[in-house]
């Protein structure tokens, strides 16, 4: 059956972190033969002519979209040369977020590759961007970020972070989608943190046992590995993020938001974010829908 899938959305300013997105898209699109859909979008502000008149004014604006679709153009065309993957060029006006979501669903976007800030905590601004996570939050398709250039032949290992809910388990369909694509081993990890509760450890050990069977079943090599530390959650992120480095060849860390519950905020702004703003490999995100791996295994 063919899929209903056309293309990999990669939302492009011509900055730096919208070039690295570009270049880890190339990679998704050998494997899945979607065609690379660079996104710009131009954002309606009627005060940047308005001094120079009415007719004027439409005809600045017009000669500066016809630049930027030049320029898109021109930046799809050497993609495509060095890729050897079909690359579009598509110019919107308005909200960046809106549009590119908006830009997601037309286009049947598998996923949404883009760039991410890397702002240092305390600066006053979005770690991410606000735009940035809008889109996660608001996607109907996963959402890719990538912080910086991580450039390699296929994905190694995806790294797999679990918890007890029901909603983080939904991931594992897509981890063996993407290891059956590249060939890559999933690695899942936990982190245990609390002080003494036997039974929560009980209960993390006996899904990990599940979650690595029913992969291995599916063909896909796995291993899994319980991190076990005193603390709260907040040092879930650190001591993943420390485990993905330590392990050298993760090329994909997979989460899931919690959007569904209406927590989005308050989990994105603390494990999420955490994720999204320090890995230093690209961190695919997920939203919860109503069905899953959790029915699977239940």
């Amino acid at each position: 059956m063919k899929s209903i899938y056309n293309s990999i959305l990669v939302p492009y300013d011509f900055s730096e972190r919208a070039r690295a997105a570009l270049e880890e898209s190339f990679n998704l699109a050998k494997m899945t033969g979607l065609v690379i859909t660079l996104f710009h979008v131009i954002r309606d502000n009627q005060g940047i002519f308005a001094a120079f008149g009415l007719e004027r004014s439409k005809s600045m604006k017009k000669d500066y979209e016809d630049q930027m679709r030049r320029q898109l153009q021109e930046v799809a065309a050497e993609a495509a040369d060095r890729s050897g993957v079909k690359v579009n060029a598509v110019v919107s006006h308005g909200k960046v977020y809106d549009k590119v979501l908006k830009g997601s669903h037309l286009l049947n976007a598998k996923f949404i590759v883009q760039g991410v800030n890397s702002e240092e905590p305390g600066t006053g601004k979005d770690q991410a961007g606000s735009n940035a996570l809008k889109v996660i939050r608001k996607a109907e398709c996963p959402v890719i970020t990538v912080k910086n250039p991580h450039i390699v032949n296929g994905c190694r290992s995806i790294l797999l972070p679990l918890d007890l809910s029901q909603e983080t388990r939904q991931k594992v369909g897509h981890a063996i989608e993407i290891a059956r694509l590249f060939g890559s081993t999933i690695k899942v990890v936990s982190v245990y943190y609390s002080t003494g509760d036997t039974t929560v450890l009980a209960k993390l050990k006996q899904q990990m046992t599940q979650v690595t069977k029913f992969i291995r079943e599916k063909g896909i090599a796995c291993t899994s590995k319980i991190i076990e530390e005193k603390g709260t959650s907040s040092i879930l992120a650190p001591r993943i993020l420390e485990y993905a480095k330590k392990e050298k060849d993760i090329d994909l860390i997979m989460i899931m938001t919690q959007g569904e519950s209406g927590l989005f905020d308050l989990f994105l702004g603390s494990s999420a974010l955490h994720f999204i703003t320090y890995s230093e490999v690209p961190v695919m995100t997920i939203i919860p829908r109503q069905l899953g791996f959790a029915s699977m295994i239940n």
